[in-house]
C-alpha cells in the first residue's frame, strides 16, 4: 500500500494564499470546533495545575513532594512523547486526541472519589500526575499535527494564535474556577469538574472531520522514523534553535506555576481565591500576547522575536519572584504571561511552516518533548526552593534563562536572522 500523503493537499512548495484577515479565520467552522475542544482540555489542565500543587502542598506542606510531582508529569511527558510523535504520523490524530483525554480524565475522577471517600494520599496526587504527563504529551502532539489539516495554510498562523489565545484565555477561567471551587466546595468538587471537561472535550473529538491526515501505511520501522526527524530537525537551524528555547522557557515557566501554591501560602498568604487570581495573572498576559499575535498574523523575523521575547520573559520572572504582594505581583505576572505567550506561539509556527507534513507528527512530538521541561521545572524549583528557599530557587532558574539567550544571540548569527517564509 502507498503511503498517503498532504503533498498535493497543503504542500510547503505551493504558493502561500492570501491572507483573509482575522475574521476569514474565526468564520471556519472546523476551527471553532477545534478551539471548542481547546477550551475544555485547557480549563482541563489548568484547574489540574491549581488543584494538585494546592492540594499535595496541604497535605504535606513540603516543595519536596511538589518536585516529585513535578518529576511524575515530567518522565511521562518525555517517554510518551517519543512514543505519540511517531504514532502522529501512522494513524488518525483524531484517535489520539481521544486516548489523550481519556488518559488524563479518569485518574482525575479517580482522585475525586477517592477525596470523597477521605482515602486520598499524597501519593495518590503523583501518580495521577504520571497519567496527566501522559494524556498531555499524547493530546498536545496530536492536536499540533493536526491543526494544518483543518484549516487552510493562508490562515495558518491567524488560526495557531487564535488556538493559543482560546488555551490562554483557559489559563485565566481555569484557575478562577479552581479558586472558587477548591474555597467553596472542596478539592472533591474541583477534581470532578476536571474529569467532566476532559469528557467534553473526548465528546467534541468525535465530530472532527478534517481534510486531510497523514497516515503511514507503510514504515521502515521506529527507528528509522526517529531517525529521519533528527535529520530534518538537524538541517533547520530555526527549527532546532527553536526547540532549545522551548525546553529552557518551559523549564522555567514550569518552575514557577508547580511552587505558586507555596508562594501563595508562604510568601503572599493568601487563600484559594487568591491563589486562582495568581494563576490567572499569568493567564490574562498570556491572552493578550496570543491575541497581539492573532491580530498582527504574526511576526516575520522569528529569531529575533524569539529571542527578545524569551529575555524579556525570564527578566519578569525575577521581578516577580522578589516580590511580596500580590497587588504588586499581579502586573509582573501579565507581562512575563504575555512575552511567554508570543514566544511559544512564534515557537509553533516556525514548526508549522519548516516541518514536511509526512513528518510533522514526530517533530510536534520533539516538540512536546522540549515543552516536558515545563513539568521537569516543577522538579527544579521544589529541590531548589528547599534549598535556597522560594525567591531564590523561581531567580536562579530565570538567570539560567536571560544567560542561555545571551549566548545564543552572541554567537548564531543564522538564528539571528531566521525568519518566517
Amino acid at each position: 500500500m502507498s503511503e498517503i500523503s498532504e503533498t498535493d493537499i497543503n504542500s510547503n512548495s505551493a504558493p502561500i494564499q492570501r491572507d483573509g484577515g482575522l475574521l476569514d479565520s474565526v468564520r471556519n467552522s472546523a476551527l471553532q470546533r477545534f478551539v471548542a475542544a481547546t477550551l475544555f482540555w485547557g480549563t482541563g489542565h489548568q484547574l489540574i495545575n491549581v488543584a494538585q500543587g494546592y492540594l499535595l502542598f496541604e497535605l504535606t506542606g513540603s516543595t519536596l513532594w511538589l518536585a516529585a510531582l513535578g518529576a511524575a508529569v515530567g518522565i511521562p511527558n518525555v517517554i510518551v512523547g517519543v512514543m505519540a510523535g511517531v504514532l502522529a504520523d501512522r494513524v488518525p490524530r483524531t484517535r489520539l486526541l481521544k486516548i489523550g483525554a481519556v488518559t488524563a480524565g479518569s485518574p482525575m475522577l479517580i482522585i475525586a472519589l477517592l477525596y470523597s471517600a477521605d482515602l486520598l494520599q499524597p501519593w495518590h496526587i503523583v501518580v495521577g500526575g504520571v497519567f496527566q504527563g501522559s494524556g498531555l504529551a499524547i493530546d498536545w502532539i496530536s492536536r499540533l499535527s493536526l491543526l494544518p489539516d483543518v484549516v487552510p495554510k493562508k490562515i495558518l498562523v491567524r488560526s495557531i494564535s487564535l488556538d493559543q489565545s482560546v488555551f490562554n484565555g483557559a489559563r485565566v477561567v481555569g484557575p478562577l474556577i479552581g479558586g472558587f471551587l477548591l474555597g467553596a466546595a472542596g478539592p472533591g468538587a474541583a477534581y470532578g469538574v476536571i474529569a467532566g471537561l476532559f469528557g467534553m472535550a473526548f465528546l467534541i473529538y468525535t465530530t472532527f472531520r478534517p481534510v486531510s491526515q497523514v497516515v503511514r501505511a507503510k514504515s521502515k520501522g521506529v527507528i528509522p522514523d526517529l531517525v529521519e526527524v533528527i535529520k530534518v530537525i538537524r538541517e533547520r537551524p530555526l527549527l532546532r534553535m527553536n526547540l532549545m528555547f522551548t525546553a529552557v522557557n518551559a523549564l522555567v515557566l514550569g518552575g514557577m506555576v508547580f511552587i505558586i501554591p507555596a508562594f501563595a501560602k508562604d510568601i503572599f498568604e493568601i487563600d484559594e481565591k487568591g491563589l486562582g487570581v495568581l494563576f490567572a495573572g499569568v493567564g490574562i498576559g498570556a491572552v493578550a500576547g496570543a491575541m497581539t499575535m492573532s491580530w498582527t498574523g504574526g511576526v516575520r523575523r522569528a529569531g529575533p522575536a524569539l529571542l527578545i521575547t524569551d529575555l524579556l520573559f525570564g527578566i519578569f520572572v525575577i521581578f516577580w519572584a522578589n516580590t511580596s504582594s500580590l497587588i504588586v505581583a499581579l502586573p509582573f505576572a501579565f507581562l512575563l504571561g504575555y512575552f511567554n505567550s508570543v514566544h511559544v506561539a512564534l515557537g509553533i509556527a516556525v514548526i508549522q511552516f519548516n516541518v514536511p507534513a509526512e513528518v510533522r507528527g514526530r517533530v510536534i512530538g520533539a516538540y512536546e518533548i522540549a515543552w516536558s521541561g515545563f513539568p521537569l521545572g516543577g522538579l527544579a524549583s521544589g529541590s531548589l526552593a528547599a534549598i535556597f528557599g522560594l525567591r531564590s530557587a523561581l531567580t536562579i532558574l530565570a538567570v539560567g534563562l536571560i544567560i542561555f539567550t545571551i549566548i545564543v544571540a552572541s554567537i548564531s548569527s543564522r538564528f539571528r536572522q531566521s525568519r518566517i517564509e
